[in-house]
């Protein structure tokens, strides 16, 4: 009888260890809201959720379908309705789009790509130039570039000039030189552009090489605001990039407590820098007092966060509003997620949004195709 009772408690305690930790992933999954909403400048404890929101999401729906198939029914409806309540972040964080909608005749095509300063680049391959023919061969209708870079003395490194010769459909453009530029090299963003840019605007950051620069572009006599922003890195260095994929392959030689605390003091810092950030891109995109907005670039963070939502807020995310899948931009070292958006304003509308899986940066570009609601006039 006490070898019974033992294993019924034993049994007991697992099923409580089961159902806490499915009440954990729970709450976290909730928590998602509140990764939108508080300020990193306040804590930065929810912050983190957008990171692993992958993974909770997984577990959530591992956890639904455990209790359907053990018939644990009140269980299993209890994590259909969480699931169901965070319909709003899961469709973010992975669309649900099948169908495509059809180019309309009057869309501009928009390509946003952080070409980490042109490596794939080097004057070694001076015949060989992927990244720029890919740039060039997309033909968007405006091209915005992060993490630019180009020297003037030439070298190991791309010109102006060798860009200019390739991109040359391209007859307005303007770089924006950041911290760490001098009269030799210019690090910064740069827009290449097929219509005419009326107005620009430099939005530095303090203690940072990062930027943004927004635009008045005119599109066929009508005004767009344009912004191409480069938020606040992560400054995961290599080291920390190399020492995470070791833990991932390896069998316990690494310890997951010290990539997390390395990785962790990093993340804390850009966090709070993304905030201040983006309150200062929304208000010199208010400023501008135009309909037709569109933010383009690199964020630095997935769109289960904070300074997502801020960019957003008011706009539409052209991946999200027309795609199936999480679609991945940043895929260097094991590290995935979405950190490159095209926003726009609701009175435009976005179609074929997609994601070029060409491996000339640890980014992916993003292309998609914007078009207003309202018929143009001849």
């Amino acid at each position: 009888m006490r070898v019974k009772n033992k294993k019924i408690t034993f049994g007991r305690i697992v099923k409580y260890i089961v159902f806490a930790t499915n009440i954990i992933m729970i709450g976290l999954l909730l928590s998602s809201f509140l990764a939108w909403k508080i300020s990193p400048l306040k804590t930065n404890l929810f912050s983190y959720i957008g990171i692993g929101f992958g993974a909770i999401l997984f577990i959530n729906i591992l956890y639904l379908f455990l209790w359907i198939v053990i018939r644990k029914w009140t269980l299993a409806l209890f994590s259909l309705v969480s699931l169901l309540i965070c319909t709003k972040p899961i469709t973010t964080f992975f669309p649900l789009h099948i169908s495509k909608k059809e180019i309309p005749e009057n869309s501009i095509k928009i390509l946003t790509y952080n070409v980490k300063l042109f490596d794939n680049e080097s004057k070694k391959e001076c015949n060989k130039r992927p990244l720029l023919n890919y740039i060039a061969e997309t033909d968007a209708d405006i091209v915005c570039l992060q993490e630019y870079f180009v020297s003037e003395t030439g070298q190991a490194f791309i010109t102006q000039n060798d860009i200019n010769k390739i991109l040359n459909q391209y007859p307005y453009k303007s770089i924006i030189p950041l911290s760490f530029s001098d009269k030799y090299r210019t690090l910064g963003l740069a827009v290449f552009s097929k219509y005419p840019i009326e107005k620009k605007r430099k939005i530095m950051f303090e203690k940072s090489y990062n930027g943004a620069a927004v635009y008045t572009v005119n599109i066929e006599g009508e005004r767009y605001t344009i912004a191409n922003v480069h938020l606040e890195s992560n400054q995961i260095t290599a080291e920390d990039k190399q020492l995470y994929s070791q833990y991932i392959q390896s069998d316990g030689e690494v310890k997951l407590e010290d990539v997390t605390t390395n990785i962790r003091k990093r993340l804390g810092r850009a966090f709070r820098m993304r905030a201040n950030q983006t309150a200062l891109i929304k208000k010199a995109i208010a400023e501008t007092e135009s309909d037709n907005i569109i933010i383009c670039g690199d964020f630095n963070d997935t769109p289960i966060s904070y300074a997502y939502n801020k960019l957003k807020d008011g706009l539409v995310d052209s991946y999200a509003s027309n795609n199936f899948g999480p679609g991945i931009t940043y895929h260097e070292d094991f590290f995935l997620f979405r950190i490159d958006y095209i926003l726009h304003s609701k009175n435009l509308k976005a179609s074929q949004t997609r994601i070029d899986k060409v491996k000339y940066s640890d980014h992916y570009p993003l292309v998609t195709h914007i078009s207003s609601k309202k018929p143009r006039e001849n």
